[in-house]
């Protein structure tokens, strides 16, 4: 099978490109396809132009932007990307977990994945705030898990969990030993 010259391929693009635009393509004689020999042709053919002959070069494509931006925009304030730091990680988890720590206050859940873009700050109390509605030195924490920590009663936990507890075990084996343990000391 005959091999095709690259100087055959560059004219069929160029006709190629002319029919696509509109215009015919002219009526031009192909060269002759050169027949393999056992020694490899060092020159193209003589009916060949050096304009043929010219390299092609791809047309520069414009840079292609990041399809994520980096920011929300200039209606949400220009908002940026969500830094996902551990100790970010671990406070979104912890107000995803919320109405655990306090299951009298029902809570919408949040969903799994932090938000895409967000920011993290710290409220500063004005002076126009009335004193009573501040936080003292102490009081103040550096994240939202320290916060929540320290407002935390862990004897409310404890309690709860020993009334379920109490209430799970009634009925049952143990149930009836404490009862039975409690008449025998009446015996006595």
């Amino acid at each position: 099978m005959p091999d095709i010259v690259d100087v055959q391929v560059d004219e069929l693009l160029r006709e190629a490109e002319q029919r696509l635009r509109g215009a015919s393509a002219p009526a031009r004689p192909m060269p002759p396809v050169p027949v393999k020999d056992s020694a490899p042709a060092a020159e193209p053919p003589a009916t060949v132009s050096k304009k043929q002959l010219a390299v092609r070069k791809p047309q520069a494509q414009p840079p292609r932007e990041d399809t994520k931006k980096d920011t929300t925009g200039p209606n949400w304030f220009n908002l940026p990307k969500t830094d996902l730091t551990p100790d970010f990680k671990r406070d979104w988890q912890l107000l995803r977990m919320r109405g655990l720590l306090d299951p009298k206050h029902q809570k919408k859940a949040l969903r799994s994945a932090p938000p895409e873009y967000s920011r993290v700050g710290q409220v500063i109390g004005g002076p126009a705030d009335f004193y009573s509605a501040r936080l003292t030195r102490k009081e103040r924490k550096q994240t939202i898990f320290e916060e929540v920590m320290g407002a935390h009663d862990s004897d409310k936990l404890k309690g709860k969990y020993a009334g379920i507890q109490c209430n799970k075990t009634s009925g049952k084996k143990a149930f009836y030993q404490r009862l039975v343990s409690q008449r025998r000391k009446r015996q006595n």
